[in-house]
């Protein structure tokens, strides 16, 4: 057997850590398979920024439209991808659902492409399986068949024919050994063992002639220099991965091929090992600028990682703050998916380790939503409560007892929580129409009442002025008539705007004293018509009552005092000794006692007249 044959395929295999896409993991006749016999171009798709939807769709178009073997690295990988991206969306769609204030308990995720991927994930392996056992029986096979063609040239040796025609069933033999397919990978070696050992026996025994030898082995260095050709074609191509797979299945065509002729067996073997060295080399350069691109990846998502983790762990109080941070995490996950591959060894670690920080978050942030929902939920019931109560009184006309409950109502509506938000708009637009309700009554009221208010003031300013013009005519009694006419007709008109109620009060007093004071009456009758005009002063309704009963009180604090001071000044009388030296004691004192006595009588009258009102 010549050298080149004894050369193992394992030294030329650079097995390095790198993407599943790069690495070959795949016998020799399995790649024959994918690149030779199956060989059709695969779209590029990156599938890391496809929703699951579109994921789906890409897959069946795989499954179905492309050979099995071919799609095999985009199929491997596709799992662990789908899986992240339907978290990923899982999570957008539960934020969102969450950020409206619904409690996560009631989401539903209505998303099929799970369960869909997974069936044509599953109809792709069994697919596998099927091709897989069919490449198996033909494999087994073809060994028989090529085991017979061995038996075949062994038997030419034993046949007596012409040189020329068994030389042309030994070519026929060898053309239906290379059109027979791949044998079991256990099998191969040995089988091209015992082929070439067979060959070279049979040129030995039947010892050909040198000129149909030579055209046999011209033959074979033919084929083999157009190895060496693909082989240096193979050095330019842009996909280094595909070509060394390519590498690996033109070694495994040179294995079939003949001996070449001796003075040039080693100069082409030289020359496809050169091409095979260099192919190897520029893949070792790949794997290694690969794994070191991979290696920057792992870094940038070990730190992707302490993100999350930090994320995860925080202390959030406010719906705000757990809204903006899933926001954070969902950006997170943006940019773990574009920031490229890993070594395979740490794949699933890293993954894991970010997978399992996300998954505490969403956990953390369902609890918090589920207490805080709770919590609405008993605010919902305090503030519906407050609604019946307003509701309750929203028509009442008692204006300031009814307005000083419902302020108390809002104040302590403003104290309670929020309730939850697809029902906070309602309560509150509830709330406020019940309160609206009272309020804009109470206006209306008041706007009416402010509209009279300011005709009585015309009035009152008419009569003022009346007044003004009115002289005595020197019959006291026709003008006391007249000006009590003035009281009454005051006293009738009602209320006036507050800002000009004592204003206009004390000028109206003021006048009607002015012309009390030149009546031609005694200081005691002058006096008592004075509180007389102040009586008819007094404002109608609640007002009127308390201030009548407070002036009562006063009057009647007076008189008591008096007639206290009256009876203490008449017991002291009879102290004093009849002399001449307390004549004029007794005379003063009593003087006193008789100018009290008017004072009381005057008081007591008023108090008649205040009596009279009740």
């Amino acid at each position: 057997m010549e050298q080149e044959n004894s050369l193992n395929l394992e030294e030329q295999v650079v097995n390095p850590e790198v993407s599943v896409n790069e690495t070959i993991t795949e016998p020799v006749e399995e790649i024959t398979i994918e690149v030779v016999k199956e060989n059709q171009e695969i779209p590029n798709v990156d599938f890391s920024i496809l929703t699951t939807e579109e994921i789906v769709n890409q897959t069946q178009k795989l499954v179905n439209d492309y050979p099995l073997s071919s799609i095999k690295q985009i199929m491997d990988s596709l799992p662990i991808l789908f899986e992240s991206k339907y978290k990923e969306e899982y999570n957008k769609a539960l934020a969102t659902f969450t950020s409206d204030g619904d409690n996560p308990e009631g989401f539903k995720y209505d998303n099929k492409s799970k369960e869909e991927f997974n069936a044509l994930y599953k109809l792709y392996r069994d697919k596998r399986s099927a091709v897989h056992r069919q490449i198996e029986a033909e494999r087994e096979e073809n060994l028989k068949i090529k085991q017979g063609i061995i038996e075949d040239i062994k038997a030419l040796i034993q046949k007596e024919e012409s040189v020329n025609k068994t030389f042309q069933e030994f070519r026929d033999l060898q053309d239906h050994w290379r059109n027979t397919g791949m044998v079991p990978q256990a099998q191969l070696n040995g089988l091209l063992e015992t082929y070439h050992l067979h060959v070279e026996n049979f040129y030995n025994y039947i010892k050909i002639n040198n000129e149909l030898r030579d055209l046999d082995l011209k033959r074979n260095l033919d084929a083999k220099l157009s190895l060496c050709e693909e082989a240096e074609t193979l050095i330019e191509e842009n996909d280094t991965s595909d070509s060394f797979k390519q590498l690996q299945l033109l070694h495994t065509r040179w294995k079939e091929i003949g001996p070449a002729p001796r003075e040039q067996k080693e100069a082409v073997w030289e020359r496809f090992k050169i091409a095979t060295g260099k192919i190897n080399e520029k893949y070792h350069s790949f794997s290694e600028t690969l794994r070191q691109e991979q290696e920057d990846n792992l870094k940038i998502k070990e730190e992707l990682c302490e993100k999350a983790e930090a994320l995860s762990t925080g202390e959030y109080k406010a719906i705000s703050e757990w809204n903006d941070t899933t926001k954070a995490i969902i950006d997170l996950q943006e940019e773990w998916k574009h920031s490229g591959t890993v070594p395979q060894r740490e794949r699933n670690r890293i993954y894991k380790k970010f997978r399992h920080s996300c998954d505490i978050f969403f956990d953390r942030k369902r609890e918090f939503y589920k207490a805080t929902h709770t919590e609405q939920d008993k605010n919902l019931e305090f503030k519906i409560a407050l609604c019946e109560k307003v509701e309750a009184i929203k028509d009442s006309t008692e204006w300031k007892i009814t307005t000083d409950k419902i302020i108390s109502y809002q104040k302590e509506w403003k104290k309670i929580g929020p309730a939850p938000k697809k029902f906070s708009n309602k309560v509150w637009t509830r709330f406020r129409a019940a309160c609206d309700t009272f309020f804009n009554n109470k206006n209306a009221f008041f706007k009416d009442i402010d509209a009279e208010q300011d005709k009585n003031l015309e009035l009152k300013t008419a009569i003022i002025e009346e007044i003004k013009q009115f002289t005595l005519s020197g019959n006291n009694e026709e003008d006391i008539k007249n000006l009590k006419a003035f009281q009454s007709r005051w006293i009738e008109i009602g209320y006036v705007p507050l800002k000009a109620k004592n204003t206009i009060q004390e000028e109206f007093r003021t006048l009607i004293n002015k012309w009390f004071d030149q009546l031609n009456l005694d200081e005691f009758d002058r006096d008592l018509e004075r509180f007389k005009s102040k009586l008819n002063t007094f404002d109608s309704g609640h007002n009127k009552a308390f201030k009548i009963v407070n002036e009562r009180e006063k009057l009647v604090a007076k008189i008591r005092l008096l007639e206290s001071d009256i009876n203490t000044w008449e017991n002291n009388m009879g102290f004093f000794a009849k002399s001449n030296r307390s004549q004029g004691l007794l005379e003063g004192l009593n003087a006193k006692i008789e100018e009290t006595k008017q004072r009381l009588k005057l008081l007591k009258e008023k108090l008649k007249s205040l009596d009279s009102l009740i």
